[in-house]
């Protein structure tokens, strides 16, 4: 199995999708899936492919959508679970998750 340098992975949005993907050299890695409603983003899928887990490719993909959040100033609403415990980890962006 080659290991993946997580600074060779890129995150892009696709929003005709609705998730955020991680790559590398344009091969598919992980995803995260969402869907959008007025004034909030709910992320509700975080995958990642079996030979690229454990090296960090799912919190990039948190990482960079929840810094998109913050740049769109949308509230998130974390229906994912690993997202969840991302957030519980990353309390800076607590100010961003929508309280029922």
């Amino acid at each position: 199995m080659k290991e993946i340098p997580v600074a060779e992975v890129e995150v892009v949005e696709v929003p005709e999708s609705s998730r955020y993907e991680a790559r590398q050299d344009g091969v598919r890695l992980g995803e995260l899936t969402y869907h959008r409603k007025p004034g909030m983003i709910v992320f509700d899928h975080t995958g990642v492919e079996p030979e690229a887990r454990g090296r960090g490719i799912g919190g990039l993909l948190v990482a960079a959508a929840m810094a998109a959040a913050a740049q769109d100033e949308v509230h998130v609403v974390p229906a994912c679970s690993f997202v969840r415990r991302w957030v519980h980890e990353h309390p800076e962006y607590l100010p961003l998750i929508e309280h029922a």
